[in-house]
């Protein structure tokens, strides 16, 4: 699964799971059902006759063709197989019966037996297998010394057992941890527990699940110290486990062993007692869901404290309004659903219509008439006013007068700038001048070169000019080949060629007429 999507084996091999949610699951799980009760289906097969005959005697009356497509239909999908063994027949009629046998698959058998265990699956308690741990302690204490002193000695097939007992015991462990607390999970996400059922949860947190916290953090130390000791031996008694006689495959490879025949199995016993890089043991976050469980707990507490001597539980009024809607009659029951919810039997009321207002008449049959716009706030909470009070009026003044101040500093620093740029007036063609000022000259550029909008020659002369205390700045362009003005700033320096520049102080009756310089200019 490389692009997001599976493959073609994958897809096939999800297909096994098909029978268990098909419109026929019931037939489908009663013939699986024939092939894997004990070790029957794996050491026999079974024709369609048989399976048929066996269905009756479950209760299940299905007819021989029917069987035979049901059988068919788990060949395709991989949960059974035929039979490759040739049947003995004394008839042609014997032999029609019988030609096709079928027998259980591996991939079958782990499918079914995944199906019986979650439809016998219940959302109960279940125990933490703790006394593990004492278990698991020992075991690895004995492969450790194993593997210290006499390790080339030990019968592989001994060794072997050790090893798959330990991941066992292991395995028992964490699942029944992990059941545990997706219980517990579903008791934490409510809040709205009885007081009956607050002293329960109580119960199964206080005294069971602290101490299990409490074996957790005897045991965790010294697991977590034996499994570092460990660790490096691990390659060693894992080679020496499978050093006996292995079970070759079709395809040449030696088929898949139990766990923890293999060092990458060991990483998920490290990981759940010691932790890896970045990311902390799984024993620590038993811990902390404890920790977790215990504030829901006082959560609810303080909720049913609050509550004094009335009960304050939303799962209990549902439920015995429950009560009462299946004890109630017919009439009873369209009451008490108008008392509770609101919603009344829907009532048609006739009136003449008015075009213009309301163009469409309330004889009008729903099915055909225009959707009604509902507000929302009648569609939601059924109110047919806005709730709250107006909102007061936003009071925009402080806002205003700092946009003020920041345009009145603007101008003042564009007045400096173009100060400072009229006191170069005859050293424009190599003036150091400040940013601001740099930027009113590009200013004034930009002016001039925009009013003569051709190109420049030395007789075409060409200006910008700004207001500056009732005289005039202006800044005179003309062409002149070969010429180099540079202006100096500290954000760098600016270069003009081909071109004479000059500045000049008039009087404002010679200006063109351009308004006294604003922020904008």
């Amino acid at each position: 699964m490389t692009d997001g999507s599976l493959s073609p084996l994958q897809r096939q091999t999800l297909g096994a799971l098909r029978y268990a949610v098909n419109d026929e699951s019931a037939s489908y799980l009663a013939i699986m059902g024939l092939f894997t009760n004990g070790m029957s289906g794996f050491l026999s097969d079974q024709s369609a006759d048989e399976v048929t005959e066996r269905l009756v005697e479950l209760g299940l009356n299905l007819d021989r063709d029917t069987v035979d497509q049901r059988l068919s239909y788990l060949v395709e999908h991989g949960n059974l197989a035929r039979s490759p063994r040739e049947t003995e027949a004394r008839s042609v009629r014997e032999y029609l019966s019988n030609r096709a046998r079928y027998q259980l698959t591996s991939r079958g058998e782990m499918v079914h037996r995944q199906v019986d265990e979650l439809l016998a699956h219940s959302d109960g308690a279940r125990e933490v297998s703790s006394e593990m741990l004492s278990s698991i302690l020992a075991g690895i204490e004995d492969l450790s010394r194993l593997a210290t002193d006499r390790l080339e000695d030990s019968d592989p097939r001994a060794l072997a057992a050790r090893i798959t007992t330990l991941f066992a015991q292991f395995e028992v462990l964490v699942s029944s941890t992990r059941q545990f607390y997706s219980y517990l999970t579903q008791v934490l996400t409510r809040f709205d527990l009885g007081r009956d059922e607050f002293v329960m949860f109580k119960g199964a947190l206080i005294d069971y699940l602290q101490r299990f916290v409490d074996e957790i953090s005897r045991h965790m130390p010294q697991v977590a110290e034996r499994l570092h000791d460990l660790e490096p031996r691990v390659p060693e008694l894992c080679a020496r486990a499978n050093a006996g006689e292995r079970l070759v495959g079709l395809d040449g490879a030696q088929a898949r062993r139990a766990n923890g025949l293999e060092p990458g199995d060991w990483e998920s016993v490290h990981t759940w007692f010691v932790g890896s890089h970045g990311r902390r043991s799984d024993a620590e976050n038993v811990r902390r869901l404890a920790t977790d469980a215990m504030r829901s707990l006082l959560t609810n507490l303080r909720r049913i404290a609050a509550g004094a001597d009335r009960q304050q539980s939303r799962y209990g009024d549902l439920t015995r309004l429950a009560r009462w809607f299946d004890s109630a009659d017919d009439d009873l029951a369209h009451e008490l659903w108008a008392a509770t919810f609101g919603l009344y039997s829907a009532r048609h009321l006739a009136f003449p219509a008015d075009p213009d207002g309301d163009p469409v008449a309330a004889t009008q049959s729903w099915w055909v008439a225009p959707v009604a716009e509902v507000p929302v706030g009648l569609r939601i909470h059924g109110e047919r006013k806005a709730g709250g009070r107006a909102g007061s009026r936003v009071d925009y003044s402080a806002a205003k007068w700092a946009r003020l101040r920041e345009r009145e500093q603007q101008q003042h620093r564009g007045s400096e700038a173009f100060r400072e740029l009229a006191s170069h007036i005859g050293q424009v063609r190599e003036a150091r001048l400040s940013d601001d000022a740099r930027s009113a000259f590009l200013d004034l550029h930009a002016q001039a070169l925009t009013r003569h909008s051709r190109l420049l020659t030395p007789e075409a002369v060409t200006w910008g000019e700004v207001r500056l205390e009732g005289m005039v700045l202006r800044l005179e362009l003309r062409g002149a080949p070969g010429d180099l003005v540079s202006i100096k700033s500290p954000s760098g320096t600016i270069t003009l060629h081909d071109l004479a520049v000059e500045l000049r102080m008039a009087d404002s009756e010679q200006a063109t007429g351009r308004p006294e310089w604003r922020a904008e200019a």
